[in-house]
């Protein structure tokens, strides 16, 4: 038979598991080669168009281990390539690889990236004021 855990000692190993994968999240997403890109699509990525590609350093980016969440650190710029309103983005890694997905506002909504303005029209720059992703 198999080891049954309590509700409390499934939640305290739970929790006790996120740094640590918070850890390998962020040195995942600032692993060479490159840098760290932020597709924003109208939409979703999957389905959706893609309006900018902003390149994310990997000094812009800090692990925040109180708070178990990677931050960014300064603003992100990238010029925008077809106008839209960016509601999604897609994170890919230093090696081009698909990191994760993350829901997009400007600054007064409740999206993992904020940007100054969300509405955003082709050759203008779309400007990532800041970014949270929980762990």
């Amino acid at each position: 038979m198999a080891l049954i855990l309590s509700p409390a000692h499934e939640a305290a190993r739970q929790e006790a598991a996120r740094l640590p994968a918070l850890q390998e999240s962020h040195a995942r997403l600032i692993a060479s080669p490159g840098e760290a890109v932020i597709q924003l699509f109208e939409g979703t990525p999957d389905t959706g168009t893609l309006i900018a590609e902003l390149a994310m350093p990997a000094d812009a980016l800090s692990l925040d281990a109180e708070n178990v969440q990677i931050q960014t650190t300064a603003a992100i710029e990238g010029q925008v390539t077809t106008a839209g309103t960016a509601d999604n983005a897609r994170i890919l890694d230093g090696a081009g690889a698909w990191w994760g997905d993350a829901t997009v506002s400007d600054e007064a909504g409740s999206g993992d990236i904020k940007l100054q303005d969300n509405a955003l029209q082709a050759g203008a720059f779309a400007r990532i004021t800041s970014a949270t992703f929980q762990g």
